[in-house]
């Protein structure tokens, strides 16, 4: 069974990625759950994502304690997600911030990253930190920052799918105008993740 829970902000396509690794391990030949487990997906509402994949999934969300992997689009959204982490797992997160409005009006405290680096390496064994909305910038569109994280989750190692898979699973999901964007922005992902690594693996 390969656990994995996603979280962003509306607008970055946490749902989109969410069914693009669903896609990806059903062509594998996995049974497949994938839940919103809260949030909106409206731009600016939090977005939760659990998938889960394998001979068969009798449950649509992942116990605390039990993913493999835990990815975020949006740095500090990775601090809600934490508690779903195994001991031995992974974090991977976009090095992105975006305070939120009502933190600037009120003069609410917003982590900086090495806080939120430090959190993340007490409880993982591996933390990757991808540049997803500077490489989405540098590609041209920032629609596609969900799909250089998928990249990135690729490379980790954790989602236990081969490469021609997830590449099947962006070429079918996006149409013609899209698709050569996303394979680029898949590739990159994948590139610029040995650069990413914020703490080294015992």
């Amino acid at each position: 069974m390969t656990n994995i829970v996603l979280a962003g902000v509306g607008g970055q396509g946490i749902i989109t990625l969410a069914a693009l690794i669903g896609d990806a391990a059903m062509s594998s030949g996995y049974d497949v759950r994938i839940s919103e487990v809260h949030g909106m997906a409206q731009r600016g509402g939090r977005v939760v994502c659990h998938v889960k994949y394998g001979p068969k999934v009798h449950s649509p969300l992942v116990p605390e304690e039990t993913a493999d992997i835990v990815a975020s689009t949006e740095a500090s959204e990775v601090l809600e997600i934490l508690r779903y982490l195994k001991p031995d797992g992974t974090v991977l997160f976009s090095d992105y911030r975006l305070i939120p409005s009502l933190a600037i009006i009120k003069g609410l405290g917003y982590p900086d990253l090495e806080t939120i680096i430090e959190s993340a390496r007490n409880v993982a064994e591996r933390v990757y930190i991808v540049r997803a909305q500077e490489i989405a910038r540098r590609l041209g569109s920032l629609n596609v920052v969900n799909t250089v994280m998928l990249g990135a989750l690729w490379a980790t190692g954790e989602l236990k799918i081969s490469r021609d898979k997830v590449e099947g699973a962006v070429t079918v999901r996006f149409g013609e105008k899209w698709r050569d964007l996303n394979m680029k922005a898949l590739e990159e992902g994948i590139k610029s993740l040995p650069e990413g690594l914020a703490v080294k693996p015992q």
